[in-house]
């Protein structure tokens, strides 16, 4: 069974060690890719040096996540690979993480998608932003059956984990496809998630597996809410294949003034950040729901560039 492991870098020369050494520890072998996007702190070379296993792709430019990762996915597949395991230069797994995760999809191949448990950087709490994915009424069950001492299960239908420690099924990346370039960062697993429920695949969480995401715990209130930021936050929802396609009278109606506004509040800068979004999302509105018809194929053409 063979698995390529995907990581896209940009200036994480901190968190190499971690991120890497925890792969190379994999009780499962691994094929490792590290797709880096034009760091200038030296990550690439540092990879190099402490895991010559590693193969280095420098991309020559910062591509965004998703376009990055298309490069491994398309790798995945050319190379016939069971599964593509996403990783956050970020992050790092336990040596036991990916083998178990694979034991849960040979027994429920309708899980496009499996992610393990998020633990923040401290490795005692759980990811805040996880925390909010396992809610009753997103991951129902989860929460309940560790509360009340039932037994837990192996895996847990969720409506979104972020894409920081994701395993793809071959079967997931053959009908899904790649990422969507038109998201450059953020947004872009919401997207993925909502195509791949459209291909009849679920997602899922599998309590007995534990990864790690070092990033802020208050998140939400340093989020810097650029134009770009609001563009592609709003973008998966107003592009999803599952629901009735939009109009632009109906984008400015509702999402306009519903949506954004009630995201950002009243803050007069995120204001002005929010109609230059707007701005954006109406210059390429077309371009918008040209991709959500190609993400209703099977295997769109995005792995394919």
């Amino acid at each position: 069974m063979k698995i390529i492991s995907i990581i896209i870098t940009y200036n994480g020369s901190k968190w190499v060690e971690k991120c890497f050494g925890s792969l190379v520890k994999s009780i499962h072998p691994l094929k490792i890719i590290a797709v880096d996007n034009a760091s200038d702190d030296g990550t690439p070379e540092i990879i190099r040096t402490k895991y010559p296993e590693v193969e280095v792709i420098n991309s020559g430019q910062n591509l965004g996540f998703g376009k990055a990762n298309n490069i491994g996915l398309r790798k995945a597949l050319e190379e016939r690979a069971d599964y593509a395991f996403l990783l956050n230069q970020d992050a790092w797994i336990e040596p036991d993480t990916i083998m178990k995760l694979i034991s849960v999809h040979r027994n429920n191949a309708n899980f496009g998608i499996l992610s393990p448990l998020h633990m923040s950087g401290d490795q005692i709490n759980l990811d805040n932003n996880f925390s909010n994915y396992i809610n009753g009424y997103s991951c129902p069950g989860l929460i309940s059956d560790y509360i009340f001492n039932r037994e837990i299960k192996e895996v847990y239908n969720i409506n979104f984990v972020n894409a920081a420690i994701w395993l793809i099924s071959r079967e997931c990346i053959e009908k899904v496809g790649g990422f969507d370039p038109l998201f450059v960062h953020y947004g872009e697993d919401e997207d993925y998630i909502n195509r791949v429920k459209l291909h009849g695949l679920k997602v899922g969480i599998c309590p007995g597996a534990i990864g790690y995401h070092d990033r802020p715990q208050n998140a939400r209130k340093t989020i810097n809410w650029t134009p770009e930021r609001i563009f592609c936050s709003n973008l998966a929802k107003l592009k999803d294949p599952n629901l009735k396609p939009p109009s632009k009278k109906s984008y400015r109606m509702n999402i306009l003034f519903l949506q954004l506004r009630s995201l950002i509040g009243n803050n007069n800068k995120n204001k002005k950040n929010l109609i230059l979004a707007n701005k954006l999302i109406l210059k390429s509105f077309d371009q918008i729901l040209a991709n959500r018809s190609v993400c209703q194929l099977s295997n769109p053409s995005f792995l394919q560039e």
